[in-house]
């Protein structure tokens, strides 16, 4: 471990932790979300937004490659949060469409998570009852739809899994790429559930989430932080007790509170307990989830919550931040794990909130994402906050990646081994390379990897192992290797030149006897500077473009014959980086 003396530190110079890194075995949690199928969205105009969205996916296993950064100014952020429809377009939704594309993540990514200093709110309409959430906009992939069917609740969600006055049936939990996907032959022949069996896919809309709201009124950078934490602390730990559904004679609660009984029913059958009660868990412990209709609430006064722990209080302005009312973020604050609330007044329709079946499918092993989306059955104003990909309830899943480290002529066919507590199970078998997908679904549990398919230089391999299941509980493991075919390769020098407060100089060692044309510092797909190669070049690294956390940088070079070859990552961490 290296520091920077201790008055270089006070000026706001990171302080690094770095080693180069060869050989990579992360061995992922079981989860129903798959990290690869998320896309993280970070304010680049934002420290906090930067530090919340670095943690996250350090926390979880995102790809580099899946981090977007946007600048996006306090005036679209701050204050009630609010921005018209042009502006999420042109400062949100076509920048990130276009950095799918150009990565080649289309078919990949199936929801979005915003970090922090983002609107929350998209003002649609004159009418103030019928303008969306961020997560709506996003829902509806930046279509518009006729406002009355956002005001009276009437637009439908094509995930939501019932049941309501449209929706009779109770269609079971899936994860998001089950329901692209379809689940096949297994779900019978009615036509009722032809979208199951075929899956949603060009129609699947887009779910999203937001890891904290840190503006006027809500959680504090700290408590969002602490979040991720216990989204993380809650792998596997799921309690078969400690769910409360509090009812009482407000229009909030009478709305939602049929729901009740009968989701304890099903819930006592896979042996959770539910208590429903007209009297708020005053000292409890290890609260693991809480639904209620209530304008003023106390989260602090309900005891402790567990790791994972679920709440939301159906009030009008849970989300409006300059309104009256509890806001949902009371909840994490207080140790909850997960939210929403309302950004505009929604009335007492409970097309528009939670529904009680959130905790079907949050302990039939989804996300807390999935699980919100299937039991919204008109998400469109709500925010969603906390951890995304939260899943006490998954299984575990272990899996292992066994290769080689070098190549250089010859193919060589990586193989994976895939476990998990659960019985007679069915795998299968999604890889990456370097960050996208090469093989996806498959039966068979091993890759190859062809050397003259690839530039020289800095590779992984990344096998998904899922259980073909409804609800996708899975694990996976990386294998890095290097490609030495043609004798090139790079290096980043330990040696860390100080260019000024918070910018650095990373020094490219070639190794061979071709040099390359131009060398560039990447931090996953985001180029931080690129120049034609000297041997006494300094690439400029700034802490304020990654923000405080973990971070890795590669230097690529660019060849005369149009080869790039990576170098292995160098692993860092930043504190105090100046972006404040």
């Amino acid at each position: 471990m290296v520091r920077a003396d201790d008055r270089a530190v006070g000026e706001g110079v990171m302080r690094l932790l770095w080693g180069f890194v060869f050989v990579l075995s992360w061995v992922f949690s079981a989860m129903a979300q798959m990290p690869h199928e998320v896309l993280v969205i970070a304010n680049q105009s934002s420290a906090g937004s930067l530090e919340v969205a670095n943690a996250f996916m350090e926390r979880r296993g995102i790809p580099a490659d899946n981090l977007v950064r946007l600048a996006i100014p306090e005036s679209v952020y701050g204050g009630r949060a609010t921005c018209n429809p042009d502006t999420f377009e042109e400062l949100i939704w076509i920048p990130v469409q276009k950095e799918v594309v150009s990565r080649q993540l289309e078919d990949q990514i199936l929801a979005w998570v915003y970090s922090t200093d983002f609107p929350i709110r998209i003002k649609t309409d004159a009418s103030d009852r019928r303008q969306v959430s961020i997560c709506g906009q996003t829902f509806l992939k930046n279509r518009r739809v006729e406002g009355a069917l956002i005001e009276e609740g009437k637009y439908h969600s094509p995930i939501f899994a019932g049941p309501n006055e449209r929706l009779r049936l109770l269609f079971p939990s899936c994860s998001l790429g089950a329901l692209k996907s379809g689940l096949g032959s297994r779900v019978g022949e009615d036509d009722a559930v032809e979208r199951l069996r075929s899956g949603l896919g060009g129609r699947m809309p887009l779910p999203s989430m937001m890891l904290g709201y840190t503006g006027a009124g809500g959680s504090s950078l700290d408590s969002v932080l602490a979040v991720l934490e216990r989204g993380q602390q809650a792998d596997y730990q799921g309690r078969r007790a400690g769910l409360y559904f509090v009812t009482n004679s407000n229009v909030r609660s009478t709305c939602r509170d049929w729901q009740f009984a009968s989701t304890k029913e099903r819930l006592a059958e896979r042996r959770v307990e539910v208590v429903v009660t007209n009297e708020f868990p005053v000292g409890a412990s290890s609260i693991m989830g809480l639904l209620c209709g209530a304008e003023q609430v106390s989260p602090t006064e309900m005891g402790s919550f567990a790791p994972g722990a679920v709440a939301e209080h159906l009030t009008s302005w849970g989300a409006e931040f300059q309104r009256p009312q509890t806001k949902c973020t009371a909840w994490l604050d207080a140790g909850a794990t997960a939210t929403c609330g309302s950004v505009v007044e929604p009335y007492a329709n409970a097309n528009k909130f939670l529904s009680a079946r959130f905790f079907e499918h949050y302990t039939a092993g989804c996300s807390v994402l999935e699980s919100f989306y299937q039991s919204v059955a008109s998400p469109l104003q709500q925010l969603f906050l906390g951890d995304p990909l939260a899943r006490p309830y998954a299984p575990p899943v272990r899996v292992r990646l066994l290769g080689v480290n070098r190549l250089s002529e010859e193919p060589f066919r990586f193989r994976a081994t895939a476990t998990t507590p659960l019985r007679d199970v069915s795998w299968r078998y999604t890889f990456l390379l370097d960050g996208r997908v090469v093989e996806a679904a498959s039966k068979v549990n091993s890759y190859r990897v062809n050397p003259v398919d690839l530039a020289d230089g800095f590779h992984t391999l990344q096998c998904v192992a899922w259980v073909d299941h409804s609800v996708r509980f899975y694990g996976s493991d990386t294998k890095a290797f290097v490609v030495n075919r043609v004798g090139r390769a790079l290096s980043i020098s330990s040696d860390i030149k100080p260019l000024g407060a918070g910018v650095h100089g990373v020094q490219v060692m070639v190794d061979g006897a071709d040099v390359p044309k131009r060398v560039r510092l990447i931090s996953g797909a985001e180029v931080l500077d690129e120049r034609r190669y000297d041997s006494e070049l300094l690439l400029r690294f700034e802490e304020s473009r990654v923000g405080d956390g973990v971070c890795r940088l590669q230097v690529v070079g660019v060849y005369a014959d149009g080869m790039e070859v990576a170098s292995e990552p160098l692993v860092l961490r930043v504190f105090n980086s100046l972006n404040e």
